[in-house]
């Protein structure tokens, strides 16, 4: 069963005239390059906030791996008003994210944070900044299964 904020976010959506299944599935290319504009300019205004600036190496594709060229560098104040709605508005696109794919949040997130607990098994460590890595066994939160038991949302 969806969330009390999935619900609020679905509801906004369709008041918008945004598509909201009740069955997994991909969308089109537009909806989904406006999920991801709308994940980056909200992500990218939280660090704002943070007062925090990210550097790049210049490519035009970044891609996060455990080494990558993106420098942070703490360099203003924190906006604390600024971090807080953006970490909300952070929740609001990536929870209607979920909606317009017709996945429901709740199994999701549960999945998912049963998989963090486990990163605090033997074997596990904090990195230099600050990172918690998961221990060699650790096993990753099963998604597609989660998925696929979904029942429809209508």
């Amino acid at each position: 069963m969806p969330t009390p904020h999935f619900r609020r976010v679905r509801e906004f959506m369709q008041k918008a005239g945004q598509e909201t299944p009740s069955e997994p599935t991909v969308p089109d290319a537009a909806t989904r390059v406006l999920r991801a504009k709308l994940i980056l300019e909200e992500a990218l205004e939280t660090v704002e906030a943070l007062g925090v600036a990210v550097h790049t190496n210049g490519e035009s594709t970044v891609q996060i791996t455990g080494d990558t060229d993106l420098k942070f560098e703490a360099v203003g104040e924190v906006d604390l008003e600024g971090m807080v709605d953006g970490c909300a508005d952070i929740s609001v696109v990536t929870i209607g994210t979920l909606i317009a794919f017709g996945v429901d949040d709740e199994p999701i997130l549960e999945e998912v944070d049963q998989a963090n607990l486990r990163k605090f098994a033997p074997g596990s460590y904090v990195r230099d900044d600050g990172k918690w890595m998961k221990p060699p066994d650790w096993q990753p939160p099963d998604i597609m299964g989660t998925i696929e038991k979904q029942p429809s949302m209508t």
